[in-house]
């Protein structure tokens, strides 16, 4: 028998396969996804030496895999959703990396034996996991003494206010966001699964602009119609901190909150 907190997880679940598995190639020639800033920085404070075995979770478009494939031994792969993998696989062959391991898996659910991996991340995907301190415990059971775990994601607000308005506007977009969560509860998160977080830092990336945003993810039109006046409705504080920009009364772009997160398992 399911309990209620396995069926809400088992729907989350269908929800983002029906979700992304459409849009996968939108994902792998997105702007925002493949040329982000984050990820050479991802590279930077993986602080590799060129011997690691790393485990790209949630991997979408494949831009973290590719970003880490030349300076690793082995990168495996993992998405929950099977478009999400064939179209990532396709990218990283076309730019000649043949050699990268694929796995369908869930998040929360890592088929990884215990100390088998030096580096564990993941890049704007965290957010729609069901069940965030199960994947970082179990991310945590498969690092060595000393690996990391880097996650770059949506971070929510400390003002409940603003966060409970970038988490609606976020879920309004993108039924399938469950949550940005704060560096207070990356913290929480990593110090119970016995990691230790050494750094995090904001990430100022580019602003969403508005239409292709909404048109990625096949947002319907009456529902964008309807998100684009609620944000133009909005107070003034709130369209200050989410830098909404409108030209001709119509939403141009706004920006969301995130940042990176590295721990340690001592």
């Amino acid at each position: 028998m399911v309990d209620k907190r396995g069926a809400q997880h088992e729907d989350l679940k269908a929800l983002v396969q029906a979700q992304f598995a459409p849009a996968a190639q939108a994902y792998v020639t997105s702007r925002t996804h493949a040329l982000g800033g984050d990820l050479a920085r991802l590279v930077e404070l993986a602080a590799l030496t060129g011997d690691e075995v790393v485990l790209d979770v949630a991997t979408g478009g494949g831009h973290m895999a590719l970003a880490l494939a030349p300076f690793v031994r082995q990168v495996i792969a993992s998405d929950l959703t099977l478009a999400m993998l064939h179209a990532a696989r396709d990218h990283l062959v076309a730019q000649g990396f043949d050699e990268v391991s694929y796995l369908r898996c869930e998040a929360e659910h890592l088929p990884c034996a215990p100390a088998s991996l030096d580096l564990v991340c993941c890049r704007v995907a965290a957010h729609h996991f069901a069940d965030v301190q199960a994947f970082v415990t179990g991310a945590a059971q498969a690092l060595r003494v000393g690996g990391r775990l880097l996650i770059s994601d949506h971070i929510g607000l400390e003002d409940p206010e603003l966060d409970a308005f970038m988490d609606r506007f976020e879920r309004w977009r993108d039924p399938s966001h469950v949550r940005a969560y704060s560096y207070r509860a990356w913290h929480s998160f990593c110090t119970t699964a016995g990691l230790e977080v050494v750094h995090q830092e904001d990430d100022p990336r580019e602003p969403y602009q508005f239409a292709e945003w909404t048109v990625r993810i096949g947002m319907p039109v009456a529902e964008r119609e309807a998100l684009e006046r609620w944000l133009l409705a909005a107070p003034a504080r709130f369209r200050e901190q989410f830098a909404l920009t409108v030209e001709d009364g119509r939403v141009v772009s706004l920006r969301g909150h995130f940042g990176l997160i590295v721990a340690r398992k001592p």
